[in-house]
């Protein structure tokens, strides 16, 4: 069952809701699936990363510890799950694969990714417009930093779930047209990305490759270059969602990748935790991801 489109449809919901939470998993052990190959998941192993996915909108895959620096490992977890559409962001290769490591100068000196720094919540394509919306990503771990860069993890149909039990009126606040505005991005006088502006929340009715309605959200805990509405239901909704996010929330998982693993997801909420790379190359983090218009 798909999630209800019009808000006033709470008995629907209310079916949907109750389908989603039974034997939602409850621990990072429960969302994994070991896997022999980096890259080449078997026949029985996509259907369980598909089913987990379906479930929780996420998926971990868990490989023998092994650095391997080939960016067709990531690719290949992507096409085996039917993953096709890429979508590069400024700072992506030609190939659709971003190398998520500590860069010292230059142009990815300037974002987040690409440093050593804490990494708030928030979901991936925020400045994306709607016919260029990141629904599925890969976060494939290479190199594990020596100390820190956990990721934390939160399924948006959950997200929804918390909001809307609280306050449905903070849904309607996440839905206004006009919720999230993403400024231009702007260098020397040149436009690298246009403002967008559009809701945190939308039900999308046909994903790509999936045929049914799915939640999407566009959301950034940061506080700079962002413009949120300052409806009383969006600004509630927002503040309901910071300290839930903040909180130990049973909903939200806690991993570090270690080499050969990685997180396949719907686009969901995640953050990453400050971290210090080591003196030798063995513990100098270095991730691949890639970003998908499709979910799984």
């Amino acid at each position: 069952m798909g999630i209800p489109i019009n808000i006033s449809d709470n008995d629907i919901y209310l079916r949907w809701r109750d389908e989603k939470l039974e034997k939602y998993p409850r621990s990072i052990e429960d969302l994994t699936v070991k896997i022999t190959t980096p890259g080449e998941p078997n026949k029985h192993n996509i259907e369980k990363l598909k089913a987990l996915c379906l479930k929780s909108n996420m998926v971990i895959y868990e490989a023998p510890e092994e650095i391997i620096e080939n960016k067709n490992i990531a690719l290949n977890m992507g096409i085996s799950l039917g993953l096709q559409h890429i979508e590069r962001s400024l700072t992506t290769e030609n190939d659709g694969v971003s190398e998520l490591s500590v860069i010292g100068a230059g142009v990815k000196s300037h974002y987040i990714p690409y440093t050593d720094k804490r990494l708030g919540w928030h979901t991936d394509g925020c400045y994306n417009d709607t016919n260029n919306q990141i629904n599925g990503f890969i976060l494939h771990c290479v190199r594990a930093a020596k100390d820190g860069g956990e990721n934390h993890l939160l399924d948006p149909d959950i997200a929804y779930i918390l909001l809307r039990d609280e306050n449905p009126e903070f849904i309607e606040g996440l839905m206004l047209d006009d919720a999230l505005t993403i400024p231009q991005n702007k260098e020397n006088g040149i436009i690298l990305r246009k403002k967008q502006t559009g809701p945190v929340l939308t039900i999308q009715k046909n994903n790509l490759n999936t045929g049914i309605r799915a939640i999407h959200f566009r959301y950034t805990s940061r506080q700079t270059f962002v413009l949120w509405n300052k409806d009383t239901r969006t600004q509630g909704a927002l503040d309901f969602l910071k300290k839930t996010l903040q909180a130990r929330c049973p909903y939200i998982f806690r991993i570090k990748l270690q080499p050969g693993s990685g997180i396949i997801g719907n686009n969901i909420l995640h953050n990453r935790t400050k971290f210090k790379n080591g003196e030798s190359k063995a513990g100098q983090r270095l991730f691949y991801r890639i970003y998908y218009k499709d979910r799984i």
